[in-house]
């Protein structure tokens, strides 16, 4: 295994110290992973709404950068890590409270940068958002030790 997996599967156990971003932006944590492919589930944070009472897009944004980011960890080799390099997000009904299924797959992976895609629904299965990223691809030795706590 590597280190990416091994972050991963951290994630997923809940077991590991986890990187400051993620605790200050309350990320869940994932629910599984698979190459290409990573899911989880979040509780809408009344934090997060709006005085209109609907969720803040930036964080929907925020949320959508991070998940599929780590989608993209589970195509990645140990030398390798990521920075997104464009993100679009588009909201098609607005989110109020519930809990949001995420799902972020890795489209396409070149040997310079990854296209992914994130969609968020509801619990009926409606589609509140989707997002796509596209993720430019470091290769430097060490690259991803720098970026998890417990490897630092």
């Amino acid at each position: 295994m590597g280190i990416w997996s091994d972050i991963l599967d951290a994630d997923v156990a809940a077991d590991d110290a986890l990187p400051t971003h993620v605790e200050a932006l309350r990320f869940p944590k994932l629910l599984g992973w698979e190459p290409g492919r990573v899911w989880t589930h979040w509780p809408v944070d009344a934090d997060f709404l709006t005085p209109m009472g609907t969720l803040f897009g930036g964080y929907l944004s925020a949320l959508a950068d991070h998940t599929m980011a780590l989608a993209v960890f589970t195509v990645l080799e140990d030398n390798e890590a990521i920075s997104t390099t464009d993100l679009h997000t588009n909201f098609l009904r607005p989110v109020r409270e519930g809990v949001i299924s995420i799902e972020a797959r890795v489209v396409s992976r070149g040997r310079r940068t990854a296209y992914c895609e994130a969609l968020f629904s509801d619990a009926s299965g409606e589609l509140l958002a989707r997002a796509g990223a596209t993720q430019m691809i470091l290769s430097r030795p060490g690259a991803a030790v720098a970026l998890h706590p417990k490897e630092a």
